[in-house]
């Protein structure tokens, strides 16, 4: 092949391939602007289908709806958009004519079609919708789910499980509390304060005294949380046994009842400082002026908080009680003693300042 020729070739060549890149290009661009008409048409759909479904179920709330309007398969993400809105908001309560509205639409076998084959975000929204529902034909699916790897669906799942049948349900969440450290806490708490403590309480307080006491803290916090009172009896016992400083502490933090100081005043001698310092301030916040004498010899322990804490403590026991306070501090031998009920006394007059 002569020169000339090789050199026509090679330029021909590169045309077609400048060519081709132009081509593909616009091939890409018409199909990123199709993709996107779609995506604004689908949102647009989806915004109409959620007005309308919303304006429905508020109707619904004022007067039962003599007819309801179908619920086709597109409108569906609007519904559960408009349906878990209304159940989120402020001071709801469930109604009798939204139910009615889903119950007539077929809702439930629809939202457990979207549950199987939604994307991530329609599967949550159709899990959370579905325990708004509280669809007890759906229970058994959603049950299967509070082992989901995923926290989002496994927590929204025990969650509209909790909202359908809370005292068959948790059996079966509160185990999976004890099991998944993948749960946030306050998305727990929510959960139980919503099953109320009659349905939790009991399952809630046998786990937390069966747990290990790297997993008990967790769940005394939850059960003082729902119920003090079906906590004090637990927390009496944690604390009438030898347990680890952190389930120690976690009990006297949330106890409620004056009754148990009795196991409280021993753990003003802990070896371990911050269990002597949620001691004394367990005392300070549900003792009487009686209890003021065996915490003044923590005044003077060598960690500034215990010190702080019992100060605050003994404000709160003696405080009422004229200038007891005042003479207990002139009476400190210790120097660090008298400094730290010197502070808290001080923060109380600038408090009562402002």
């Amino acid at each position: 092949m002569t020169p000339a020729i090789q050199a026509d070739a090679q330029i021909a060549f590169a045309i077609w391939v400048g060519v081709s890149v132009t081509v593909a290009s616009v091939l890409l661009l018409i199909a990123v602007l199709v993709l996107r008409q779609m995506a604004q048409r689908r949102e647009r759909h989806h915004q109409r289908a959620a007005a309308f479904w919303r304006g429905v179920l508020l109707d619904a709330q004022r007067a039962p709806l003599v007819q309801v309007p179908s619920l086709p398969a597109g409108d569906m993400s609007g519904f559960v958009d408009a349906w878990n809105e209304l159940h989120d908001a402020p001071g709801h309560a469930d109604d009798p004519g939204m139910r009615d509205v889903a119950e007539r639409a077929g809702a439930a076998a629809k939202l457990e079609r979207l549950l199987a084959r939604g994307s991530f975000h329609d599967r949550v929204m159709a899990i959370i919708a579905i325990g708004y529902l509280r669809s007890a034909s759906s229970f058994d699916r959603l049950a299967g789910l509070i082992n989901d790897a995923s926290p989002i669906i496994s927590i929204s799942a025990a969650r509209a499980l909790m909202r359908i049948d809370p005292r068959r349900a948790v059996q079966q969440v509160v185990p999976q509390i004890v099991a998944r450290q993948d749960w946030v806490d306050g998305g727990i708490a929510q959960m139980l304060h919503e099953a109320g403590p009659e349905a939790v309480k009991d399952e809630l307080g046998a786990a937390a005294l069966r747990a290990n006491d790297d997993v008990a803290p967790r769940l005394v916090r939850f059960l003082a949380g729902v119920s003090p009172e079906a906590a004090t009896p637990v927390i009496a016992r944690i604390l009438a046994e030898p347990h680890d400083e952190h389930l120690v502490s976690t009990c006297l933090q949330v106890m409620a009842d004056a009754g148990d100081l009795d196991k409280v005043h021993p753990l003003l001698a802990h070896p371990r400082w911050h269990v002597r310092m949620h001691a004394a301030a367990a005392i300070g916040r549900l003792g009487r002026p009686d209890d003021a004498a065996p915490l003044e010899p923590l005044l003077a322990d060598p960690q500034w908080w215990v010190r702080y804490r019992t100060a605050q403590a003994l404000q709160h026991l003696l405080g009422t009680a004229g200038d007891r306070l005042e003479r207990l501090r002139d009476a400190q031998q210790d120097r660090y003693a008298r400094d730290i009920l010197t502070q808290v006394m001080a923060e109380r007059a600038l408090g009562e300042t402002q």
